[in-house]
């Protein structure tokens, strides 16, 4: 057993359990959230059975679909990872618009207004690490390349600006 698979095992598995314990949180957090009818600004925690099922729900969701992604890796079926994927998206979206439940109709605009401006830079900072990994692969990818032209015989060009 080498210690770079070993390695990446234990990196997934902490992956693994603290996405699960997130996606966990988030689920439990918005089931136990209340907003007040009368009051905008009054919001209280009911912790209830619900709330426990809500977290095993969040928990073993997530759990069991990065955990077989990570096993399984490139073996994976394309329908799995993306309806996986499309599934755990649905449950985000209903735990973030679920404490919306107890809210007048009247109050909705203003809340969404937040929850529009949190998506936009949620999914900013999702544009930039995609961005960032796309570039790694490119560079490690151009290492490569030099690496494998230099044991050819070739000599290194450096393309830097």
């Amino acid at each position: 057993m080498n210690t770079e698979s070993k390695s990446e095992r234990d990196f997934s598995t902490i992956v693994t359990f603290s996405s699960a314990l997130g996606f966990g949180a988030i689920l439990t957090l918005s089931q136990a959230l209340r907003v007040s009818k009368l009051a905008i600004t009054a919001i209280t925690f009911h912790l209830s059975i619900w709330t426990a099922i809500a977290f095993l729900i969040g928990f073993n969701s997530a759990f069991a679909y990065l955990r077989f992604l990570f096993t399984c890796g490139d073996k994976t079926p394309r329908f799995f990872r993306r309806g996986g994927l499309m599934v755990l998206g649905v449950m985000t979206a209903g735990a973030i618009l679920y404490p919306f439940r107890s809210i007048q109709v009247d109050k909705f605009a203003e809340r969404f207004e937040g929850v529009a401006a949190a998506l936009c830079f949620i999914a900013i900072g999702l544009v930039l690490i995609w961005r960032i990994v796309l570039t790694a692969e490119l560079e490690e990818q151009r290492q490569e390349a030099e690496e494998h032209n230099l044991l050819q015989g070739g000599r290194a060009v450096d393309k830097t600006l």
